[in-house]
């Protein structure tokens, strides 16, 4: 295979990636990464490796974490610092179905899993500690007490009739009328809120 200009051996590509970013990359961690698919767009050949400089250290910065280095390396703590990066993985598209080459960096992928994680955690809290409330068992309950409450509302027109000997038939009816359209009224208000 002929090289074009764009196309670099492991080792310029491991030294680009050094100058550009001032992570530690060696001809080696480049080729295992390659090899393992992890810059996919960047990878030209995997036999012998040849990068595309013009791709490597974006797809590089946005899809390995800049601790790797330090951890791979022998005889380095696993607390170790990691080097300062020059620049920031891009913020990952808003939405939810993201193509493969719009995914976002491992880490910002590791912050999202361990903020998830953490409200989970925080709502398993709640329920055991009782202050969440099941959601199908709280509208259940709030079903009930509407239609008490409504019952008790329609049959104060039959109650007035009997404490109220002297009322005619037809008051009791716009009694009656004037109690659903209070009703009605308080379910329209309770649409809109909603």
């Amino acid at each position: 295979m002929v090289a074009t200009s764009q196309e670099l051996s492991a080792g310029k590509g491991a030294e680009l990636i050094r100058t550009k970013t001032g992570r530690s990359c060696t001809r080696q961690n480049l080729e295992k990464l390659c090899k393992q698919g992890k810059l996919p767009r960047s990878t030209a050949s995997v036999s012998p490796v040849r990068v595309r400089a013009d791709l490597l250290v974006d797809e590089y910065l946005a899809n390995v974490d800049q601790r790797q280095a330090v951890r791979d390396r022998p005889g380095v703590r696993a607390d170790a610092a990691p080097p300062p990066a020059t620049r920031k993985p891009a913020a990952p598209p808003p939405g939810d179905g993201l193509a493969d080459e719009e995914l976002p960096a491992y880490t910002i992928s590791q912050q999202r899993k361990a903020f998830e994680q953490a409200n989970l955690l925080e709502l398993e809290r709640k329920q055991k500690e009782g202050s969440l409330l099941d959601r199908e068992e709280s509208e259940r309950a709030w079903a009930n007490t509407a239609g008490r409450v409504k019952s008790r509302i329609l049959a104060t027109a039959s109650a007035a009739k009997q404490r109220i000997p002297h009322l005619d038939p037809e008051e009791v009816e716009i009694l009656k009328d004037m109690l659903r359209e209070a009703l009605f009224e308080l379910a329209a208000e309770g649409e809109r809120d909603a």
